[in-house]
């Protein structure tokens, strides 16, 4: 599977030569630029690409074959892509082409690009019959363990000739070719395209992965007007996918955003530099992906609180707020609506002393907040003439800060920084919800990499935590990783360590003990999950530059001291021991296990039963791990 940031190549050769590099040395600098996965041309209909006949003396077959093994040398995905035709060349031939160069090159993710071009196209009566037969050949070619992906249209219901159906039949991911390029030379919006795409796609294959294929590249248009990608509309694209939550966003391409000497526009590297300076970690929302460092200063308004205000339009119908209480804030939410104008609306007005950039953010309540599309408007941004819509995915955050962007605000302008949001959401059903909204000045910079110095147990007096044992004193594991067990009268394995402390005469000497965090990190869930209790889930910072990350989860706190959001060094208390969820208590000990995938990210509750695979492949031996990372 492909993650994070990406770029297509169209002509290898053409890279290098624009870089002035050679392909260890390209695929080095993509490295460094923070991109995870490449999609490059290696088929073109019934033909391998770079063409034969066009490549006398083999050069770009080189490039292509060289660029490939130097971007698996970075730890870099390398899928292929092939232009397939609708008419003249047989589906089977084209699959068979497709499957060759893949197997030749070892690539095992492929993306056909489908479109109407010429004579060739795939908008017929035959049309799903020819798709059919070319991605279930390309299945038998490559077999099962290959992933397909389909490069069209963004907006499936403005083509109803077009197979989409036939094509994604086959095809796990979609990846749509988000180009907002507009006539007339103007900017054009990346955010309004990117959302109703990703609408118009998950309403018609609402199981299949989504991935835009955004624009980094110059072209003249049918007007005779030039048009080209800007560093702001490739910000504001990577910042809309990143507050939808999708794992991965790529761009036409490589040769484009780099030193394309017939992009009139915005030449040199700067569309690269805008793709490049970009942190894609969907994992952390907080984060607004540029690069700026955050300051001291910065306000927050919660529901209830000056400066928030909310009301309703009664003549429609759900016009009604349902307040609660969350982490001991107060929210609100609605009912979503699609088929009527909104029933109620909020304003967030901050009182913006200091002119200058600062990071908006927006906390997504862990309950009533199940809509995909959020629509929050951000007023008075400098050089903006509307307000600027940034749609969040609430459904997948959990109480956590979702960053909305960076923008530059007026303090001279009373309405800068204002954020409104409404219950229209184009769906039937769901739940907005409504909570703070965060303005955090910041400054431009690159923010420091942060390391863990090592790992300690998360529980004992100081002067133990220190010592030599991983688990400190007298605290014994009673229920060690990979335990096999009963639990509520199932037989389950054990993803981490119980920690208990009996002492002579003092039954129950953990009972409200400090909990500590084992490594710096930040939490990325502190909240209460049925049959758990309160449990702390921190991504710690890895131990070196570019190195591994992982989670760690405490469990059955009776009280929790952190939020999610909150940065933690070794040693901070995050609770206190306690005996788990109420309605089913448990003897009082510390459940608390690591995790080196994203697995807890997802869900803090995770429990993977009786799957010894995924006991492998999610969890650690936490006592193993810590003995391993002790502070030097």
């Amino acid at each position: 599977m492909i993650s994070g940031k990406g770029l297509y190549v169209w002509r290898a050769h053409e890279v290098l030569r624009r870089m002035n590099m050679n392909a260890t040395e390209a695929a080095r600098t993509a490295k460094n630029a923070g991109i995870e996965h490449i999609i490059i041309k290696i088929a073109d209909g019934g033909d391998p690409f770079p063409i034969p006949d066009q490549d006398p003396g083999g050069h770009r077959e080189r490039a292509t074959q060289d660029l490939i093994n130097a971007l698996k040398a970075e730890n870099i995905t390398v899928w292929g892509f092939s232009f397939v035709y609708g008419q003249r060349t047989m589906p089977e031939d084209q699959a068979r082409v497709f499957a060759d160069r893949a197997k030749q090159f070892g690539l095992k993710g492929l993306v056909l690009n489908a479109e109407n071009i010429g004579n060739n196209k795939w908008s017929t009566t035959e049309g799903g019959k020819r798709a059919s037969a070319l991605t279930r050949s390309l299945r038998q070619e490559m077999g099962d363990d290959v992933l397909l992906a389909l490069s069209t249209y963004r907006f499936p219901k403005f083509q109803p000739g077009f197979p989409f159906d036939a094509f994604m039949e086959e095809c796990d991911i979609a990846m749509p070719q988000i180009y907002w390029a507009m006539l007339g030379g103007k900017e054009g919006d990346a955010i309004t395209n990117l959302t109703e795409s990703y609408e118009d796609y998950k309403d018609r294959f609402p199981r299949k992965l989504f991935i835009p294929t955004g624009a980094a590249y110059g072209e003249t248009q049918a007007d005779n007007t030039y048009w080209s990608a800007t560093p702001r509309q490739i910000e504001r694209f990577l910042t809309q996918a990143k507050t939808l939550a999708l794992p991965a966003v790529n761009f036409w391409s490589w040769e484009h955003a780099f030193n394309d000497p017939g992009n009139t526009r915005v030449g040199g590297t700067a569309l690269w530099d805008a793709i490049a300076n970009f942190r894609y970690d969907p994992t952390n929302p907080s984060d607004s992906g540029l690069p700026f460092i955050e300051q001291e200063e910065e306000l927050v308004i919660n529901v209830g609180e000056p400066g928030y205000f909310d009301g309703l339009h009664t003549q429609f119908p759900k016009a009604g707020f349902t307040p609660f209480t969350r982490l001991g804030q107060s929210m609100k939410f609605a009912r979503s609506v699609g088929s009527t104008p909104s029933s109620v609306w909020a304003i967030w007005m901050p009182d913006i002393t200091t002119s200058g950039k600062y990071n908006v953010s927006a906390w997504i309540p862990g309950l009533h907040a199940t809509t995909r599309r959020a629509r929050y408007y951000v007023h008075g941004v400098v050089g903006e003439n509307q307000p600027v819509p940034v749609d969040v995915n609430q459904q997948r955050f959990s109480d956590v800060w979702v960053s909305l962007g960076i923008f530059e605000l007026d303090a001279n302008n009373p309405s800068s920084g204002q954020v409104n949001l409404t219950n229209f959401t184009g769906e039937e059903g769901r739940e907005v919800g409504f909570a703070g909204i965060r303005w955090h000045k910041v400054v431009e910079g690159t923010p420091g990499v942060l390391l863990a110095d090592g790992f300690d147990a998360p529980i004992g007096t100081d002067a133990e935590r220190h010592g030599a044992q991983v688990w400190p004193g007298m605290w014994v594991d009673v229920n060690p990783y990979g335990s096999l067990y009963t639990l509520r009268g199932k037989s389950v394995l054990h993803t981490g360590a119980d920690l208990n402390l009996n002492l002579p005469g003092h039954f129950d000497a953990d009972a409200h003990a400090p909990v500590f965090a084992v490594a710096s990190g930040e939490v990325t869930f502190a909240g209460f999950r049925e049959a758990w209790g309160n449990l702390v889930v921190i991504r710690h910072d890895p131990l070196t530059p570019g190195g591994p990350r992982v989670y760690s989860r405490s469990a059955h706190l009776e009280r929790m001291d952190v939020q999610t959001g909150d940065r933690v060094r070794r040693g901070h208390v995050i609770g206190r021991i306690g005996q788990g969820d109420p309605q089913n208590p448990v003897p009082f000990h510390l459940h608390f296990d690591i995790s080196p995938t994203e697995a807890l990210f997802v869900n803090p509750g995770d429990w993977p039963g009786l799957d010894q695979g995924r006991i492998d492949r999610d969890y650690v031996d936490p006592r193993a791990f810590i003995r391993q990372n002790r502070p030097q």
